[in-house]
């Protein structure tokens, strides 16, 4: 599968095991036919492809009527393959998960983030070849106007099943819900889910179900959308869709969109399942649809139908399957540029960088208006700049500089394209910089495709730099609890946790510096603003010296009125953290006079740190901080029997300015009155990132699969990787040999922490491999199979990453 990412340690991908296709190069007679929506290529007839086109069209514009609110202009265009033969799509249909090419497939709807491909034959029937071509239309639609997240699962998955079955007669009269036979088998097999656990399944919990819950879902999802349609409910759908993306409780969202509860609603569905016939929605319209007047037709030559289905492999991530079929394309037409760019994107998935930048560089120079060559190289360029982590801590002022243009003139050849709007948002949060540009792009972003989590979440990252932390916290509360992709949960929840540790931090300071200015405003200063205090008769006026002497003397019995007050057993020093190492639990190197010790903490949850100077930010404390210039006082709880340098438990951490020290306020006497002008508390590498790669390597270990009895663990590298009649097999290299084992023919666990191997393919013909990988497997001497054990798991890293 494909990995996309910018900013994330682990990276779980599903085995996507491929075997070697050989598709054919496009000889045939093909053809271009556009119409009003959609663009169809294929060697199939004019007539046979025409007839394609309206087809599509019908569902479309049926879809349309139906839900009147919904936007159907999509911002990516969908092409759409015609075949005239089984024969001649095979090499083109999707594989299954043991590689082998699913010859039982008649048609199939393949998303994508810049062009969606449709591709069938026309030797099927229409229920075989449609059918799930409308069903993942429908989910299109919907995920691109309300996101996938936002939708209940099941209204998603009834829908889309209810409109599957669609069928037209002389181009006017539509038939809807056509029964299931498998479905209505099943349910009548089985009790029906109670709704409240049905509404409750979210699109990440289905996918955790076994085929069969799974199967039960679908079916009694179709059930129910069936059943409101029939019996009158169906102008509750839209309403029902509106209260749910308006977060309205799922149960009170259903009684208010069709007025009926659940327990009589369970009851009614019981006996509609149960009954013996059932009726189809029959939607006559006023007019034909016929499209054939706005569609035209012309040759299409071998270069550009090669280029068509370079780009179709590449999108179904069959990437060193398309590149003869472009290369093909550009010996016949160097000036290519759709073959280009594309062949730019398959050298990038190959990790040929140099070579990826070359071609996407010349896709531009043959077309200036090829927006998604223009993008591409920005994403190129700004992936330049991870870690081996995934993490983009920094752009040079030169890159990001050219990444915005290519990204301003994508957006000015094709301001639809929502892509070009995130990676410029993307650039933006790295800089730290033209923050409100960029949220103001998302939002650009969000009017083509309104349903995008991704986008939606990333105007939260935003919003937290910008510290609008209430709106900031809502989004990532409501993606964390919807996100069906681990990903984008796993990013979800860790900002909602950063905004609840800034918003803790924030009120916590905010709290001192109350306490500060109450404690400078008694003894004699107004917290910042001028103070008129009259000198006693027959007083000398004060020198600048006195002033300077008396406004300092104040600050420091302010600050030292304000301290954390100590609890028993706990002692302060005032001084700095000259290092944070993050391993088991957390160590701090304290300076503090003449003398240098440790403190440690379990984490940074418990501590309690203020500041003392307003410009000094959230005073955050974590892994990469660097804290040796801030002075601080720094309380912990000394261990009994502490070992030197190791003293005891870091407490408190309270940022001072520089000047401060520690005040008797007993026996120092207070400072004379004098008319004071206050303007408040002055403000406030390479060890910090080792520290931080440190941290994110001991991270890596503690989630890698540890081997159980009798299994080995090794780090090394893939050869290569072969089939045979007896299965999968790979050659694994480490530091000592090279030893081929087998792979289970399904179980084998697949886990990337590393970004580069994105777009990996993991299956047949594989050839010697950059990336580390610690794999684990059970040793078993087979010398008729030749193998030295059979592959448990494998997991790709970081290059420079170890084991122990």
């Amino acid at each position: 599968m494909t990995i996309r990412k910018f900013s994330h340690i682990s990276l779980l991908f599903a085995a996507f095991l491929a075997f070697c296709a050989t598709p054919v190069l496009a000889k045939d007679q093909w053809l271009q036919v556009r119409s009003k929506n959609f663009y169809l290529i294929g060697n199939a007839s004019e007539k046979d492809i025409r007839k394609t086109a309206t087809k599509l069209e019908q569902f479309r514009e049926t879809f349309k009527q139906v839900f009147a609110s919904l936007n159907l202009t999509a911002s990516v265009p969908t092409n759409v393959v015609v075949f005239k033969s089984d024969s001649a799509y095979k090499p083109y249909k999707p594989k299954r998960d043991d590689g082998k090419i699913d010859t039982f497939v008649a048609g199939y709807f393949q998303p994508g983030e810049d062009v969606n491909y449709i591709t069938l034959s026309t030797g099927g029937t229409d229920e075989d070849t449609y059918g799930t071509i409308f069903h993942e239309y429908v989910h299109f639609i919907i995920d691109t106007n309300f996101g996938k997240s936002s939708v209940p699962a099941w209204f998603n998955e009834g829908l889309a099943e209810y409109y599957q079955t669609f069928q037209i007669e002389e181009d006017q009269k539509v038939k809807l819900g056509l029964t299931q036979a498998g479905h209505l088998d099943l349910l009548l097999q089985n009790k029906l889910m109670p709704l409240g656990t049905l509404f409750n399944i979210s699109n990440h919990a289905l996918l955790q179900h076994g085929d069969h819950s799974r199967s039960i879902f679908y079916a009694e999802s179709w059930a129910l959308i069936h059943y409101l349609v029939q019996s009158g409910k169906s102008a509750g759908l839209n309403k029902f869709l509106n209260l749910s993306i308006a977060n309205k409780p799922a149960e009170q969202a259903f009684q208010e969109a069709f007025g009926i509860g659940y327990a009589q609603m369970e009851k009614d569905l019981r006996n509609y399942v149960a009954q013996s016939t059932y009726k189809y929605h029959l939607v006559t319209f006023k007019n034909k649809m016929t499209f054939e007047t706005e569609m035209t037709t012309m040759p299409l030559g071998e270069a550009e139908s090669n280029a068509y289905l370079g780009d179709l492999l590449y999108h179904v991530n069959r990437v060193d399957d398309a590149e003869p079929l472009l290369t093909a394309a550009l010996a016949q037409r160097a000036d290519l540029s759709m073959a280009n760019a594309t062949l730019g994107m398959v050298k990038l998935r190959q990790r040929k960088f140099a070579e990826a930048r070359t071609y996407l560089e010349k896709a531009i120079a043959e077309d200036q208006k090829n927006h998604l060559a223009l993008y591409r190289l920005a994403y190129l360029l700004s992936r330049d700049s991870r870690d081996e982590f995934g993490y983009v801590h920094a752009f040079d002022e030169a890159t990001a500089t050219k990444i915005r243009e290519l990204l301003q003139r994508a957006i000015a050849v094709n301001p639809s394209f929502a892509e070009s709007y995130e990676l410029f948002a993307f650039v933006s949060l790295v800089t730290n910089d033209h923050l409100e540009e960029a949220a103001t792009a998302l939002k650009t972003a969000l009017k083509y495709q309104p349903g995008n989590s991704r986008f939606i979440l990333r105007i939260a990252e935003i919003y937290a730099r910008q510290e609008k932390y209430k709106e900031a916290r809502e989004i990532a509360a409501r993606i964390a609890s919807t996100a069906d992709e681990p990903d984008l949960k796993i990013r979800a929840e860790r900002l909602a946790s950063e905004i609840a540790e800034r918003e803790a931090i924030g009120t916590r300071n905010a709290e001192a510096l109350k306490a500060y200015e109450a404690r400078r405003s008694a003894s004699g200063n107004g917290g910042g603003e001028r103070v008129l205090i009259r000198r006693k008769p027959g007083e000398d006026s004060p020198t600048p010296e006195q002033i300077a002497k008396a406004e300092e003397m104040a600050r420091l019995r302010a600050i030292n009125h304000s301290l954390r007050p100590l609890q028993d057993g706990e002692k302060r020093v005032l001084g700095n953290i000259s290092k944070i190492v993050c391993k088991t639990n957390v160590a701090y190197m304290i300076s503090s006079g003449s003398e240098t010790f440790t403190l440690t903490s379990k984490d940074f949850s418990q501590l309690t740190i203020l500041t003392f100077v307003p410009d000094n930010g959230d005073g955050e404390v974590g892994c990469a901080s660097n804290l040796a210039n801030s002075p601080m006082v720094i309380t912990y709880r000394e261990a009994a029997g502490a070992k030197v340098p190791v003293r005891g438990e870091l407490v408190a951490l309270e940022f001072v300015p520089k000047e401060f020290r520690f005040v008797d306020l007993a026996a120092e006497p207070a400072p004379p009155t004098y008319v004071i002008e206050e303007t408040g508390p002055p403000p406030v590498d390479g060890e910090v990132a080792q520290e931080r790669r440190d941290q994110m390597m001991q991270t890596i270990r503690a989630n890698i699969r540890q081997p159980a009895a009798g299994e080995t663990r090794e780090l090394g590298f893939i050869e290569r990787s072969e089939c045979t009649k007896d299965g999968m097999f790979f050659f694994l290299r480490t530091s000592s040999q090279t030893i081929r084992v087998a792979s289970p023919r399904e179980g084998l666990t697949l886990r990337a922490f590393t970004p580069d191997i994105e777009s990996l393919q993991v299956g047949c013909g594989m050839k010697a491999l950059d990336v580390p990988v610690v794999f684990i497997y059970k040793p078993l001497e087979d010398k008729k199979r030749k193998v030295s054990g059979d592959l448990i798991s494998m997991e790709f890293v970081p290059k420079t990453f170890t084991i122990n």
